[in-house]
């Protein structure tokens, strides 16, 4: 099987201009889009052959990239001014979760490498749409998506070598993640048992009321005010989340609160195996009592069944063995669970002799356990 790449960049605090579409759709003459807000280019043979980071940082806000030989990658170009380093600084992981300065801004990148049959394939075209809210949050403060990245790498190595890795705080809302969250969680496939075991220690998000914002921007200087009109009309990167946040701060807002949690990774991992067996088993009972539901059910028109399942081999196709097997298989498994064992055995009988000559008949009898 041939390898396949697929890169996607997007804006999104401002567009490209028609000069930098151009630039952009030079890059690569496999590129399959480019429009102001976004480039996508796939390779089945080859590869890109320019640095994806660099074409971020020139052009674009965020970077996706996946393939079918088990890499992953998502990068997002953030303004320096608007990163608090120190809340990104627990969660990074060398050569996984990576925070680089590159002039005014950090580049964050998430990147995963597996074996090509560790991730399930995925069609990625719609996949960096749903991730780009993660940007916004996190330059919020929200640590969730890094917190998760986290969980990620330490489930992917050698439980052993990492157990006694200790974690992160832990951020506030993981018991309810939003669509955005979701998304990066199925498409780095992060065990959604581990989540829940780390959910345990995460505090419920409280709705904050909407801020005040008249009376916040009555609070800006004018010196305050003239710096972010500057910002906004000159479109640099991030002003008006600069803005957002000012105004927030102004009115009282706190970024989301953190637990310090003092669990280390084999904690985590023997709580997911709890949720995982306990998940199990309440799927295992709802299976039974499905499975009772539809034997109670089929047991009420019990000749009838018969009657069809000897129309069916009247009929002495291949089709219709195939149905009259599968229902003698529902009469058989009725019959054990309504103790009228003795009754299918007989019955059974009979239709052996009748029907019995047909050695295609036979072998379906067999290969389903019937004889």
């Amino acid at each position: 099987m041939s390898e396949y790449q697929y890169y996607e960049w997007q804006t999104i605090d401002r567009p490209l201009n028609a000069s930098e579409q151009r630039e952009v759709g030079g890059l690569s003459s496999h590129m399959d889009t480019v429009t102001s807000t976004q480039a996508v280019v796939t390779y089945s043979w080859g590869d890109f052959k320019h640095d994806p980071e660099k074409i971020l940082l020139k052009y674009f806000d965020a970077f996706l990239y996946d393939s079918n030989f088990g890499m992953r990658r998502l990068m997002f170009r953030l303004p320096k001014d608007l990163v608090d380093v120190s809340s990104v600084q627990p969660y990074l992981f060398e050569d996984r979760i990576m925070l680089e300065e590159h002039g005014k801004y950090f580049v964050l990148e998430i990147q995963l490498n597996e074996d090509s049959d560790f991730f399930e394939w995925v069609e990625s075209d719609s996949v960096l749409g749903q991730l780009t809210p993660l940007r916004e949050q996190l330059l919020q403060g929200d640590t969730r998506m890094l917190y998760l990245a986290w969980l990620k790498v330490i489930s992917m190595d050698d439980p052993e070598e990492m157990e006694e890795e200790f974690e992160p705080p832990v951020p506030t809302g993981l018991k309810k993640l939003n669509a955005s969250l979701q998304a990066f969680a199925e498409f780095f496939e992060i065990d959604s048992h581990l989540i829940a075991a780390a959910a345990a220690a995460s505090k419920n998000a409280v709705s904050s009321p909407e801020p005040d914002l008249e009376s916040a921007i009555a609070k800006l200087t004018r010196a305050e005010s003239d710096a972010h009109l500057l910002q906004i009309v000159r479109g640099e990167p991030g002003a008006i989340l600069s803005l957002k946040k000012h105004l927030s701060q102004l009115s009282g807002g706190k970024p989301p609160s953190q637990f310090q949690s003092t669990r280390v990774a084999r904690e985590l991992f023997e709580q997911a195996e709890k949720i995982e067996m306990a998940a199990n088993r309440k799927a295992q009972e709802e299976a039974e009592r499905k499975r009772i539901e539809r034997l109670e059910k089929f047991a009420q028109e019990d000749e009838a069944h018969w009657a069809y399942v000897e129309k069916l081999l009247e009929q002495k196709s291949g089709t219709t063995y195939d149905e009259a097997t599968k229902l003698l298989v529902e009469l058989r498994d009725m019959s054990e669970f309504k103790q009228r064992k003795n009754k299918f055995i007989e019955r059974f009988k009979n239709i052996r002799e009748k029907y019995g000559k047909s050695t295609a008949l036979l072998e379906r009898f067999r290969r389903t356990g019937l004889l």
